[in-house]
């Protein structure tokens, strides 16, 4: 009888000084979902999702960790009205799954289709209306404000301004944020780049088209971003609409990766994070992309 009484104190002593342990130590951080923003089979490697703007049909190559993708499926058609802000915007529903969002230019309303875990997706759900200023420069930014849901930026194409929408977690978004004006040269090639240096947190990157330099944002965890940052120069053959996409994750390292459509050859290009907020030399993957206006 004893000894069940100083078992039972010994568990019960156990509990409480863990208890107290955590209390100084703190929960275990959420897994930052900025380098899985495009995954949409939940292999933990970005994947990227484009519309053919020839046929209206939605693609979908799957990355193979390799820092390249298999070949590109079909998921279906009848997406021409979204092509020009298809987005990956990471995971909105909790199931640990990427998600596409666009803007239907017909009637500028917001659509969400979660997917399903095999690199398929849902049927589309309509979130809300009144997206048209947003509708050419619309993108999934990661989790820029560090609470495990996937968020949206885009540039109004009326004041030039950038905003920002965080998921609530149910599959919607809250109200827009202002994050900074004077954007306008930026609008359409301003996407979610991942964790670009390391500190657990999204951050941006996007081409400016009056200089054709890209330049990067770092993210400081609550949902706004530093003063951007020139990475590089040369970048105009890549300057067309949805022909630019930053992504998570793709090879072996940690870093945010970068895609991109040279609009002058049609091949697709692979840029690696360096883990230091800029990217290695490009590497083209393959040709015949011109028809495609990825997610960004």
């Amino acid at each position: 009888m004893r000894r069940s009484r100083h078992r039972v104190l010994a568990r019960l002593l156990c509990c409480v000084a863990a208890g107290v342990l955590l209390l100084f130590v703190g929960t275990p951080a959420q897994a930052a979902i900025a380098d899985k923003r495009n995954d949409y089979n939940g292999d933990g490697i970005s994947d990227i999702a484009a519309v053919n703007g020839l046929t209206g049909c939605l693609y979908r190559w799957l990355g193979n960790g390799n820092n390249d993708f298999g070949s590109g499926v079909q998921l279906g058609c009848g997406w021409g009205p979204y092509k020009e802000s298809l987005s990956g915007a990471g995971d909105l529903t909790g199931d640990g799954v990427g998600d596409l969002v666009a803007i239907n230019s017909g009637s500028n309303c917001l659509y969400r289709w979660n997917g399903d875990g095999s690199g398929s997706f849902g049927a589309g759900t309509q979130l809300g209306c009144g997206w048209g200023p947003y509708e050419g420069s619309l993108a999934g930014a990661g989790d820029v404000n560090n609470d495990g849901v996937g968020d949206l930026v885009a540039v109004n194409s009326d004041n030039g301004c950038l905003y920002r929408w965080n998921g609530n977690g149910s599959g919607s978004f809250g109200a827009a944020g202002l994050v900074g004006c004077g954007w306008a040269s930026y609008a359409g090639y301003v996407s979610g780049a991942g964790d670009l240096n390391g500190d657990g947190y999204a951050d941006l990157v996007g081409i400016n088209t009056e200089n054709d330099c890209l330049y990067r944002w770092t993210g400081n965890g609550s949902g706004n971003f530093g003063a951007g940052v020139q990475v590089g120069c040369g970048w105009e053959p890549y300057e067309l609409q949805r022909s630019f996409s930053g992504l998570g994750n793709i090879g072996s390292g940690s870093a945010g990766d970068l895609v991109a459509i040279n609009t002058q050859s049609g091949c697709l290009h692979r840029w690696n994070g360096n883990g230091s907020g800029g990217y290695g030399a490009g590497t083209q993957l393959g040709c015949g992309w011109t028809p495609y206006w990825l997610a960004a």
